[in-house]
C-alpha cells in the first residue's frame, strides 16, 4: 500500500508526446456579456476583430471570479495563428481605462477585449507594457437582441452549471461511469502529493527538517495572496531564532513576527482606546527586539474578509510553533519531532487528525476577539486560523512533511501510515478550481462524494491539463479514460492498473 506514481508515468509520456462592474447606464449587465462568451452564443464563421482580422474562438477560456481579466488561459486563432491568453469583457470601450487596466500588469496577457457596442473604439486599449489589444465588437455578431438574451438567460448557472462548464471527458464519465474519472483522480492526487513531498524533502536536505517545516507551515497560514509574504518572513527569521524566543517569552514570537512584517506599529492613532495586549508587545520589542527591522512588505486587504488579516494568521502561526516547541514533551525536539510523536502513535486516521487539531490554538487572547488594534470587539470569539485552514495545513504540510521523512528514512510503515490517513481525509471547502472542475469532468452527472485525495486530483488535472488547454483539443486524459470500461468492469478504484496512455 503505497503513494502511486502511475499518474507521474502517464503524465510524462503525454507531456512530451509530439464581479460584475458597473460602467455608467445600459440596457443589460456585464455579466451578460460574460455569459455570452463562456457560452460561445456567436456565429462559428465570419468573426473578425475592429480592424477586420478573423477570429475563430477555441476555447472562451477559465472564467475569472478572482481580480484580473474576466477569463484566464483562452484559446482562439487571430488570422493564421493560434494564441492562449486572457479575454476582458466590457460594455463600453471607455471602460479598459476607466477600470485602471491600461496601468495594471495583470492585464498585460490580455489578448482580446470583447465589447458590448459595435462601434470601433477612438483610442483602442493598450496594455501597461504598451501592447495594443484588438477589439471584438460583439453587437455586430449577436443573431439575437441583447435584451431578450438578458430575458431568458439563469445567470445563476453560470460559470459552472453552463453548458460550456463541460469538457470533452465529461461525456466519457456520462458513457462509462465515475468509476474511470474517479480513479484518474486518485492517481492524480496521490501524484501531488508526491510532487509536495519531493519539494519538501529538497528543502529539508538544504535547510533542514525543522526550518523547512516552518517555512511551509508559515506560508500555509497565510490568507492566499499574503502566502509570499509569510514565507519571506519565515526565511528571514529563522526557527532557531524562533525557539529562542518562545523559550523566553512565547509572546516574544509574536511580537517578532509582527514586528517583522510592519505590522507592530510604534503607536496606536490619535483618539484609539488602549490596548493593552499592543502595549505588552511593544514593552517585549523594546527590551528584547531592538534591532528587528521591518521588511518591506505591502498588506493589500482589499477582498480580504477581517478574520483573515495577516495580524491574525501570524498571531495564529505564532500560537502554533510555541505549543510544538515550549512544551514539556517537546522542549528539546522542535516542529519535525512534535509532528513525527504524532505519525507514530497507534491511532485511527481520524483519531490521528484530531491529535494534529489540538496542536492549533482554541479561541483566546486578544485576536480571538479583534480583528485589527482599532477595529470593534467580535460578537463572538474566533478561532485564529479557522477549521477550514487547519484541515489545509495538515493536508498540504503536515502529510507531505511525513511522506517526505517516510521516503528519505525508507521507511515503509510510515509511508503506509501517511497514505491510509491521506485517503481518510475529508474533504477541504471547495475553490474556484474545484467548483470549475467538478462539472468539466462529470458533466451532469452527480460526481461522486470527494475527498481530500480526490480535491487535490481535479486540481493536478487542472494544472496539466486543463488550463493550460480550456479546448480540450488532443488532450491525453480523453484517451485515458476512453478505454471501454463499464462501471461493472471497475470494481474498485485503484484495484487496476491505469492503462497505458494512447496518444490522440
Amino acid at each position: 500500500m503505497m503513494f502511486s506514481e502511475e499518474y507521474g508515468r502517464f503524465r510524462a509520456v503525454s507531456i512530451h508526446a509530439p464581479a460584475q462592474a458597473s460602467e455608467g447606464p445600459s440596457p443589460v449587465p456585464e455579466s451578460l456579456v460574460q455569459s455570452i462568451w463562456f457560452d460561445q452564443m456567436l456565429p462559428d464563421e465570419g468573426l473578425c476583430t475592429d480592424r477586420g482580422r478573423p477570429v475563430r474562438v477555441l476555447s472562451p477560456g477559465w472564467w475569472n471570479r478572482a481580480e484580473g481579466p474576466d477569463f484566464k488561459g483562452a484559446q482562439i486563432r487571430l488570422g493564421d495563428r493560434v494564441a492562449t491568453g486572457d479575454i476582458e469583457i466590457h460594455l463600453t470601450h471607455a471602460a479598459w481605462r476607466q477600470h485602471g487596466h491600461h496601468v495594471d500588469p495583470r492585464y498585460n496577457n490580455v489578448m482580446l477585449v470583447v465589447v458590448l457596442t459595435a462601434e470601433p473604439p477612438s483610442n483602442p486599449p493598450i496594455t501597461a507594457s504598451g501592447r495594443t489589444i484588438p477589439c471584438l465588437l460583439l453587437s455586430r455578431f449577436l443573431d439575437e437582441d441583447v435584451r431578450d438574451l438578458a430575458g431568458r438567460l439563469s445567470f445563476d448557472d453560470y460559470p459552472h452549471a453552463a453548458a460550456m462548464a463541460s469538457g470533452q471527458c465529461a461525456a466519457l464519465t456520462q458513457k462509462y461511469g465515475v468509476q474511470n474519472t474517479l480513479r484518474l483522480l486518485v492517481l492524480a492526487g496521490e501524484w501531488r502529493m508526491l510532487n509536495k513531498a519531493r519539494s519538501l524533502r529538497e528543502r529539508i536536505e538544504r535547510v533542514g527538517a525543522d526550518q523547512a517545516l516552518y517555512e511551509s507551515l508559515l506560508e500555509a497560514c497565510g490568507f492566499a495572496r499574503f502566502k509570499p509574504h509569510f514565507r519571506l518572513i519565515a526565511q528571514q527569521f529563522p526557527y532557531e531564532r524562533v525557539r529562542q524566543l518562545i523559550a523566553r517569552d512565547p509572546l516574544l514570537l509574536e511580537a517578532a513576527l509582527l514586528q517583522i512584517a510592519g505590522l507592530l506599529p510604534d503607536a496606536l492613532p490619535d483618539g484609539a482606546s488602549a490596548v493593552p495586549h499592543f502595549t505588552r508587545l511593544l514593552r517585549l520589542r523594546r527590551d528584547h527586539l531592538p534591532g528587528l527591522r521591518r521588511l518591506p512588505l505591502t498588506w493589500k486587504r482589499t477582498g480580504v474578509r477581517p478574520n483573515n488579516y495577516p495580524e491574525r494568521r501570524l498571531a495564529g502561526a505564532a500560537r502554533i510553533l510555541s505549543r510544538t516547541a515550549h512544551e514539556p514533551q517537546h522542549a528539546t525536539s522542535g516542529l519535525a519531532a512534535a509532528l513525527n510523536a504524532i505519525w507514530q502513535q497507534p491511532l485511527t486516521p481520524l483519531a490521528r487528525r484530531r491529535a494534529f487539531e489540538a496542536l492549533f490554538p482554541s479561541p483566546a487572547g486578544f485576536w480571538a476577539g479583534h480583528c485589527s488594534w482599532t477595529g470593534k470587539r467580535l460578537a463572538k470569539p474566533a478561532a485564529l486560523l479557522g477549521p477550514g485552514r487547519v484541515r489545509s495545513i495538515i493536508g498540504n504540510v503536515f502529510i507531505p512533511a511525513a511522506l517526505a521523512h517516510a521516503r528519505r528514512h525508507r521507511d515503509r510503515g510510515l509511508e503506509e501510515t501517511v497514505l491510509r490517513f491521506f485517503t481518510a481525509m475529508p474533504k477541504e471547502a471547495d475553490n474556484q478550481v474545484i467548483a470549475a472542475m467538478t462539472p468539466r469532468l462529470f458533466g451532469q452527472l452527480k460526481p461522486p462524494p470527494l475527498t481530500f485525495r480526490t480535491q487535490q486530483g481535479l486540481i493536478q488535472v487542472y494544472q496539466d491539463w486543463c488550463e493550460p488547454n480550456a479546448s480540450c483539443q488532443n488532450c491525453p486524459v480523453i484517451a485515458f479514460l476512453d478505454v471501454g470500461y463499464s462501471s461493472a468492469d471497475t470494481t474498485g478504484v485503484g484495484e487496476r492498473q491505469a492503462p497505458a496512455p494512447r496518444r490522440c
